[in-house]
């Protein structure tokens, strides 16, 4: 099931991601492409100052995090369904707004590396960030899922619980 869904899932939400990070980009100097082999690319306009290759990052990584932690948070059982909803739609902007960060960052840096030379060492490293940032976040979200009593630590005013009945029936009298 979590295959089918993000097959389905992943091309529209990488259009959207990348649509979101296009408008945050340096636009002028650095292009954002997104290949139908589920990898974006960014790169320089001008290919002929370009000192460093086309970043290539993958898309089927920020699918993951999607069809996990929807798998997740839906599948657990001893919350109510309003609040795996809420769980669900607060996981997913938070994944939405992770991963447009990182594609914007990784714009700024290549455009960094590829314009200066000193900042190779910083372009590294942000190539080695990407893949855990982007595979580990969905992670940590479901262990916060699981181990936190949402339930519990709401205020009194907004019951998502279901009210326990009593055992008592009325009798007709």
């Amino acid at each position: 099931m979590g295959f089918i869904a993000w097959y389905l899932t992943a091309q529209p939400y990488e259009h959207l991601l990348g649509d979101i990070a296009w408008a945050l980009f340096p636009q002028k100097e650095v292009f954002l492409h997104l290949a139908e082999n589920h990898v974006f690319s960014i790169g320089l306009r001008d290919a002929g100052e370009a000192t460093i290759p086309q970043l290539t990052l993958i898309g089927h990584n920020f699918g993951f995090g999607l069809v996990i932690t929807g798998s997740v948070i839906l599948g657990t059982r001893d919350r109510t369904w309003i609040l795996r909803l809420i769980g669900l739609c607060c996981a997913w902007l938070l994944l939405l707004l992770t991963q447009t960060g990182v594609l914007v960052a990784a714009a700024h840096t290549y455009l960094l590396a590829a314009t200066r030379p000193e900042a190779s060492l910083g372009f590294s490293l942000f190539i080695k960030s990407v893949h855990p940032t982007v595979a580990v976040f969905p992670i940590v979200i479901i262990v916060m899922w699981l181990v936190i009593p949402f339930e519990k630590s709401l205020p009194g005013a907004f019951v998502i619980m279901p009210r326990l009945k009593s055992g008592r029936r009325r009798t007709a009298g």
